[in-house]
């Protein structure tokens, strides 16, 4: 048992991450026999691998070993160690970006080292449900019950205390930015050669965006967007400053969505458009939805202040697009924001 503890932690030391792929996890419980199998309870410990699924109906593909030592049979002086392995499937279901209930189900095959009384090696299939609670990017603990069937129709009850640390580094998701095409003038055919010479005027703003570009850092704007004195796209990062797994705009930011307000109220034919946006702790799925939440309340702020909800539309990047590295507090804190932007 030391042994096997000692080596997850030095597995856990060299591949946990805060954005992961994969779990390892660690457990000690028990387990209740049926009557009929005349084996007393007994103490089980185990190890388990599961990996993250991408678009499918299952969140983790979970493989596992188990092994209960020196189980004793009811009313002799034997015993027998167990080995059971298994795969499972995951569906989890998120609370907050900390905790999560899960259930499961699967198939695996137990090795019983001293068949006696009827019991010998079987497969078996089985389904439990379980809660997960992250304590901090790197470790989680977790507590599960599972009723496993071996294919002879026997029951066993498990229930398991353990913990969880993360493995591998997700690959960084860069949104891409869809540029609009920049439509080139046609000039008309001259009929003749120009003989007398005339004085030459060159258009120096090719994306009509008002800078010239000399000055231009972005010579691609979209036709139509608002675009600050550099001649890129206007962009008011409101940093909100939303708290670790809120959405709820505080009064002190109130003053930074009033340039929004103020800017709109000056520039009727105007639209705004509102990015929300996460650092990258939970997973993807949660954070696209908290993301889109952001959004939605500076909506609301903008909409009590007087401005037309059809001249709002929200966006969601989730934690796709930082600014800063989610691997500080303090850039966490920059990443969880709402930017708004505007479009004629």
């Amino acid at each position: 048992m030391k042994k096997f503890l000692l080596a997850l932690m030095v597995v856990s030391s060299l591949l946990f991450g805060a954005d992961h792929k994969a779990e390892l996890s660690a457990t000690l419980g028990g387990v209740k026999p049926e009557g009929n199998l005349d084996m007393e309870d007994s103490l089980v410990y185990g190890l388990r691998f599961g990996t993250y699924l991408e678009d499918m109906a299952f969140d983790m593909l979970e493989f596992g070993f188990e092994r209960a030592n020196s189980v004793d049979y009811e009313n002799t002086s034997s015993s027998t160690n167990i080995n059971r392995v298994f795969v499972d499937l995951i569906k989890e279901y998120e609370l907050t970006k900390q905790t999560s209930l899960y259930a499961l189900a699967g198939i695996g095959y137990e090795n019983i080292r001293k068949p006696l009384l009827g019991n010998d090696d079987d497969g078996f299939i089985q389904y439990g449900v379980g809660i997960k609670q992250w304590l901090s990017d790197s470790f989680a603990l977790k507590a599960e019950v599972r009723h496993g069937i071996t294919f002879e129709g026997n029951n066993n009850l498990f229930y398991t205390l353990g913990f969880t640390i993360p493995l591998g580094k997700k690959s960084p998701q860069i949104a891409p930015v869809k540029e609009e095409p920049v439509v080139a003038p046609v000039l008309p055919k001259a009929e003749e050669p120009v003989v007398e010479k005339k004085q030459v005027v060159v258009d120096n703003d090719i994306d009509k965006d008002g800078v010239s570009n000399t000055e231009d850092k972005c010579p691609n704007t979209p036709v139509g967007k608002v675009v600050d004195e550099n001649g890129c796209r206007k962009v008011i990062r409101l940093h909100v400053n939303f708290d670790f797994d809120k959405y709820d705009v505080k009064k002190a930011e109130m003053n930074k969505i009033e340039k929004v307000v103020e800017f709109l109220n000056e520039n009727p034919t105007f639209s705004v458009v509102l990015d929300g946006h996460t650092d990258s702790k939970g997973s993807e799925k949660y954070n696209q939805s908290l993301a889109q939440k952001r959004a939605q309340e500076v909506a609301k702020v903008l909409v009590a202040k007087g401005i037309d909800a059809k001249k709002i539309v929200t966006n969601s990047f989730g934690e796709t697009q930082p600014i800063a590295t989610n691997d500080t507090e303090e850039g966490r804190a920059q990443n969880r924001r709402v930017d708004a932007h505007f479009d004629k």
